[in-house]
Formats: C-alpha cells, sequence, structure tokens
C-alpha cells in the first residue's frame, strides 16, 4: 500500500511541476491587491468603464483650450481614439488569462542563474502572458496622455496671464491634479501586472525589447527559435564575450531600431514619475521594478535597447538626492545588468555634468536619504562596487580611466573609501542590528579592496585622490585587513593585495575585530 501511494504521489507531482509555471503566473496575477500600498488589482482593470475614461481624458483635453487658441476636434480624436480599445483588450486579456491557466509553461535553454539575489529563470514561453500586453499598456497611455494634456493646459495659462484670472488658472491645476490622481492608482495596478509578465514569460521579453517584432500581440514560433541561440543575461562579466551580439546589429543607432511602443510607454512613465504627481514614488519604483526585470530576462543583444534611456537624462533624475534610496538601488541595479553590453556601458560615463557614475558617487557620499535603513545602504554599496567591477573588467574598457577628463575618476576613490570606513565602522561598533548581516558585511569589504587595489594599479595619481579622505583610509585599512584574514579565506594574491594597499604594522594587526 506504501508503495502504491508514493507511486500516485509521483504522479500528481509530475503532473503538477509541469503546470506550475501558467498556475504560479496566474495566482500572482490575481493578488489582491497586486502592487502593497496599493488597494486594487487586474480585476479593476478587467471591468474598468471605458466611457469614463474618455470622458475623463475629454476633460483633461478641454483644459487646454484658451481664448487665444482652440482645440481642433481632429487632435482632439487622434488623443483620444486609442481609449476606444478598451473593451477589445479586456477581452483580450481574459482570453490570455483562460490560456494562461491551461498553459504548461514549457522552457527553453538553459537557467539563467546570476549566483546573486536574482532568481533563475528558464524561457517559460506562456504564450498567454502576452493577450495582456493591450490592457497595460491601454491604462499606461491613458496616464501618460493625461500628464501631457494636463501639463500642457497649466504651461499655457501661465503664457496668459492677461487673459485668464488666477481664478481658472487655480481650478486647472486642482482639475490637473484630481485627474493624475485618479490615473496614477490604475498605473501602479498596471505596472505590478507587467512585472509579473516579465518575471515569468519569455514571450513578454522577446515582443518587449525585440526590434523584430513591432505589430501584433503574440510571437511567432519562427521567431522564437530564432531567439533560442542566444544567450541568456546572467549576469555574469563573461557573458558579454561569450554571447555575442550579432554583428549586423551591434553599432546600429537606437534611432534607427524600431521600439516596442509599451516599452516606450515604460520610459516615458519613469520619466514623468521622477518629476510629478502625488504617488510617484510607488511609480517610480514599480516602473523601475519592470525595467530591471525585462533587463534581467533579456538576451545580451536585446540590452541595446537600452541605449536610448542610458542617452536621455531620466536615469541621471533617477540618482539626484530628492530620490528615495529604494529607486536608487534599482537604478544602480539596472546599470549594473546593462554593464554586460560593452556599448552600453561606455555610456555610464558622459565625460561631463551628466555622469551616471558622479552622481551615484555624490548619492552615496552624502547620504541624502535619512529615512533609509542601515541594511539598505548596504545593499546599494553592494551593487554600486558590482556595478564598477563590471566596468574595469571591461573587454573594451571606456570608463574608470586614469587621465580621463571626467570628475567621476578622482571621486571613485573617494566614495570607495567613505563606503569602507563606515562599514568597518558599523562592525567595530558591533551594533546587534548590523552583526545579522556581519557576512554580507565582510563580503563587501573584500570585493571593495580588491576593487580598490583594481584602481591603484590604474591610476598614477591614486594617492593624489585619496588625500581628502586620508584620515579615513588609514583609520580603517588596518582593521579591514584584520577582519579578512580572520573571517576570509584570502589567497596569498589578494593578501599580498592588502599589504601593497596598506603595509601592515604589527600593533595594527588585530583592530576593528570587535564584531568578529
Amino acid at each position: 500500500m506504501k508503495n502504491e501511494t508514493e507511486g500516485k504521489n509521483g504522479s500528481y507531482k509530475s503532473v503538477h511541476k509541469r503546470n506550475t509555471q501558467g498556475s504560479i503566473l496566474l495566482n500572482a496575477l490575481m493578488k489582491q491587491p497586486i502592487v502593497p500600498g496599493s488597494l486594487l488589482g487586474l480585476c479593476h482593470l478587467l471591468s474598468s468603464n471605458s466611457e469614463t475614461l474618455q470622458g475623463a481624458m475629454l476633460q483633461s483635453n478641454l483644459l487646454d483650450t484658451k481664448p487665444t487658441q482652440i482645440p481642433s476636434i481632429r487632435t482632439t480624436q487622434e488623443e483620444i481614439a486609442p481609449l476606444v480599445s478598451l473593451r477589445e483588450a479586456q477581452k483580450l486579456a481574459i482570453t490570455g488569462l483562460n490560456l494562461i491557466a491551461m498553459d504548461e509553461g514549457s522552457a527553453e535553454g538553459s537557467l539563467a542563474g546570476s549566483g546573486r539575489e536574482f532568481l533563475p529563470l528558464k524561457r517559460c514561453k506562456i504564450r498567454g502572458a502576452v493577450h495582456l500586453l493591450p490592457l497595460v499598456e491601454h491604462h499606461i497611455g491613458a496616464y501618460c496622455q493625461a500628464v501631457q494634456l494636463a501639463d500642457k493646459a497649466v504651461n499655457g495659462s501661465c503664457g496668459n496671464h492677461s487673459v485668464v484670472s488666477s481664478r481658472t488658472s487655480t481650478n486647472m491645476v486642482s482639475s490637473k491634479e484630481d485627474f493624475r490622481s485618479s490615473l496614477e492608482e490604475t498605473t501602479v495596478i498596471s505596472l505590478g501586472i507587467l512585472y509579473y509578465l516579465a518575471f515569468y514569460s519569455w514571450d513578454v521579453v522577446h515582443i518587449l525589447l525585440s526590434t523584430e517584432v513591432e505589430e501584433g500581440s503574440t510571437v511567432g514560433d519562427e521567431q522564437i527559435s530564432k531567439m533560442d541561440k542566444d544567450v541568456l543575461c546572467d549576469n555574469k562579466e563573461d557573458t558579454r564575450t561569450q554571447g555575442g551580439l550579432p554583428e549586423a546589429s551591434q553599432d546600429v543607432p537606437i534611432n534607427d531600431r524600431a521600439q516596442h511602443s509599451l516599452f516606450r510607454k515604460l520610459i516615458q512613465v519613469l520619466d514623468f514619475s521622477t518629476t510629478t504627481g502625488s504617488q510617484t514614488d510607488n511609480i517610480l519604483k514599480q516602473s523601475l521594478k519592470v525595467l530591471v526585470k525585462l533587463a534581467e530576462n533579456s538576451t545580451v543583444d536585446l540590452l541595446i535597447n537600452f541605449q536610448h534611456l542610458l542617452s536621455s537624462q531620466i536615469l541621471l533624475r533617477c540618482l539626484c538626492p530628492e530620490i528615495p534610496l529604494h529607486a536608487v538601488l534599482l537604478t544602480v541595479k539596472l546599470l549594473c545588468i546593462l554593464a554586460q553590453h560593452h556599448m552600453l556601458v561606455a555610456q555610464l560615463c558622459s565625460h561631463s555634468d551628466t555622469c551616471l557614475l558622479l552622481a551615484l558617487y555624490m548619492y552615496i557620499t552624502s547620504r541624502p536619504d535619512k529615512s533609509a535603513s542601515e541594511v539598505l545602504w548596504l545593499q546599494l554599496e553592494q551593487e554600486t562596487v558590482r556595478l564598477l567591477t563590471k566596468c574595469t573588467r571591461c573587454s573594451r574598457p571606456a570608463i574608470l580611466l586614469p587621465g580621463t577628463d571626467c570628475q567621476c575618476n578622482p571621486e571613485v576613490v573617494k566614495a570607495l573609501i567613505v563606503m569602507l570606513h563606515r562599514q568597518w565602522m558599523k562592525m567595530r561598533r558591533s551594533d546587534s542590528g548590523l552583526c545579522a548581516h556581519k557576512e554580507q558585511i565582510i563580503q563587501f569589504l573584500r570585493d571593495a579592496v580588491l576593487l580598490l587595489h583594481s584602481l591603484s594599479q590604474k591610476d598614477k595619481l591614486f594617492h593624489e585622490h585619496c588625500l581628502e579622505v586620508l584620515h579615513q583610509y588609514d583609520q580603517a585599512m588596518p582593521g579591514i585587513r584584520a577582519i579578512l584574514k580572520k573571517n576570509q579565506k584570502l589567497s596569498a594574491c589578494e593578501e599580498l593585495m592588502l599589504d601593497e594597499l596598506y603595509p601592515p604594522e604589527p600593533e595594527a594587526e588585530d583592530q576593528g575585530t570587535d564584531c568578529s
């Protein structure tokens, strides 16, 4: 009886395993709420009224009416036209949910395990997932149109003070904010749905990032088969050279590469969320989460579609002091993934005031988000070291080179020393909350020291760049060496690097090990 029961259970587990991908995605999509802090879920998008949305959009467009300029019927109809397809998008989404429920989640390719916090993911071809994209795009597009139209109305009224009364201008601003707030909740839900679609379905990732598929809601078998030969991004430095880029598409300008309309809207939402709206923190976080997941589950050649995002100043605004730490951490994670592409890693440094690396160093050294936890700061510093390590190992390095004219080159040395000193102080103080993350801190110290040594070998002005933080360097390095030698199995080469960075002193060998 025992053997018979085990056989039945094994058969059940086999069937359950075959259907697990579709059922997991379906359960994720049907969560209520789908995003923490929100109130609604997918059911709200499936039952929303298209006439209400059209009326709201018309109201927002009429806000742009000024005595000196009356919008034409043609313009109004063109901007409202996409909302007419909401009912069709809802029906298509329901069809997609039915397909997901029956989908066994067939997988292709190899695991894309990063060896870090990202989960390994197969190329799961959950074809029903792409049927939800038109619904998501509809609601995200409605938000983008609302922000644009309302901004134009307010900007226009500001230039016509002699004609438009201050009371009318105030009403415009109030109407603009009310209408925007009514769509922000729907936008957060849509981004939450898109995150799960990108997390579980390779088809969704491919259709959003592929330049070959611009129209239609599904990806053909022949197109999926063609992508089978690509190497999945697994966040390893050798992926760039092993996977390689198709020679024909390596240097294609981004202006000549078609982008999926939903991907363009996603970048647009990210742009808006850095400057406007009452729920910008939530929208900013969700849009960055989607972009990180798309990049993480992409292939190396598809990463080139992020080139426009890097060339703009959107990510630079994501590193401003006003941005909360959790959003900055997601931004650095995205940059860390994009750094696998040799063309994209070169764009991290613009040799000007708009340098992304310089903005990141300034954020880390100033620590503007006073409400963020120390654990979250540790994660940002860990991710920053990973990013910089990838940059130094680039086969064709274009950044972090001594002698270049960008201010980020001396600042990287200062930022690394400041981070090392802070984490060493946490270990030394033996804070009970941080000692739970002792292994993470020790690993960070090791990675940062190795990176600092690599920079010291390339930068002839290394000691000059250390002058502003020399007291922190002299204070922390002896203790860091003692911690690493006691808690890490360092190779002879790594011990030599430590000694080259800071020659050992017998009296300093046991400093800073209170938490060890």
